[in-house]
């Protein structure tokens, strides 16, 4: 694949996450991660550490996020690795993940999401 295509693969799969997280639909969201995912960031000042499971949980037992929109800030690749800087925001704010993805054969699958809220300017 080329570096265009590989970045249109890796956007696909944040397209995954993103319509997962819209619509609160598990099954999308595991086309986007790779089953042995994880995920490491802050709801506040609690850090959450946990298995992919964890956010499949979340997502089960939550309400669709009011206003929701993802954003891509950014993809940086190198061969098989890229990360991708990402800015999502609801009613609750603004929070900016970064994601890790592997290129397994031709698929491009996240393999950690770490999180935190986008700082406040001052």
């Amino acid at each position: 694949m080329t570096a265009i295509t590989d970045e249109r693969a890796i956007r696909e799969t944040i397209d995954h996450y993103s319509s997962g997280m819209k619509s609160a639909d598990v099954a999308s969201l595991k086309n986007a991660f790779h089953e042995l995912a994880i995920l490491c960031g802050y709801i506040g000042d609690e850090l959450i550490a946990a298995p992919i499971q964890g956010l499949y949980d979340w997502v089960e037992s939550n309400s669709v996020p009011e206003g929701y929109t993802c954003t891509v800030l950014g993809i940086e690749i190198t061969g098989r690795v890229a990360t991708a800087k990402v800015r999502e925001t609801d009613l609750h704010g603004d929070v900016i993940d970064h994601f890790h993805l592997l290129k397994v054969g031709d698929r491009w699958w996240i393999v950690s999401k770490i999180w935190d809220a986008e700082p406040v300017e001052e």
